[in-house]
């Protein structure tokens, strides 16, 4: 389906060909006018599939997926993972494939068609699924999610991507509680937290809150 801003309606588009199968916990971005969908769970089975579709042929009922077939072997499969798209680049971050969670980050090189497996000097954040991310700048904001335990994470992490390096943050004064299957965005400087569930919330009063990080003042 897709959503007509000004015309405030769904519609849903003939495709033609093979479409991709059914799932849940993936993850997309666009990059132009092509969408790239990555991953997710469909019965047991966990993903590494990565998909494309060209939007630009919504209104003419010509759309098409595309299945990507990369020059190597992709990350091992997940659900409940981010993605980010940062020039011509598919980065993703986490998730889980029901026996562990992962703490890893890749990016796919639409290009050269080459799935690269980061390795940061310094340290990464704990291993979580089902988290939300946003890109500021050059920069990956990553908040909450869940470890392979239950444990609810309230934590902000940050990799950036032109010096390939992790940054946590600390004492940032009143900030969300811990949840996962949030949202988050961004527009420009500024990363939003959205929604979300928790168990063992603290913060009962928080439902329906946008919290807001102006990331400017931790550059």
């Amino acid at each position: 389906f897709f959503l007509k801003l000004g015309r405030k309606e769904w519609t849903r588009p003939s495709i033609k060909g093979v479409t991709p199968l059914g799932r849940y916990g993936h993850s997309s971005v666009l990059i132009g006018s092509i969408m790239y969908v990555f991953g997710g769970c469909i019965d047991d089975c966990y993903l590494s599939d990565l998909v494309a579709f060209d939007t630009k042929f919504l209104d003419l009922n010509e759309g098409c997926w595309e299945f990507i077939d990369p020059i190597n072997d992709p990350p091992p499969g997940r659900t409940g993972h981010i993605s980010c798209a940062y020039k011509g680049r598919i980065y993703i971050f986490g998730g889980t494939d029901g026996e562990r969670c992962f703490n890893d980050i890749w990016y796919y090189d639409i290009e050269t068609r080459e799935w690269v497996e980061l390795i940061c000097d310094n340290f990464a954040p704990v291993p979580r699924e089902s988290h939300g991310a946003a890109l500021a700048n050059d920069v990956i904001y990553i908040f909450g999610g869940r470890t392979r335990d239950g444990k609810e994470l309230s934590d902000l992490a940050a990799y950036g991507i032109n010096n390939e390096r992790w940054y946590m943050f600390q004492k940032m004064g009143p900030s969300p509680g811990p949840r996962y299957w949030l949202t988050v965005s961004s527009s420009k400087n500024i990363v939003m937290v959205f929604g979300g569930t928790s168990t063992n919330s603290t913060k009962p009063d928080e439902d329906g809150i946008i919290h807001i990080l102006d990331t400017c003042n931790y550059n």
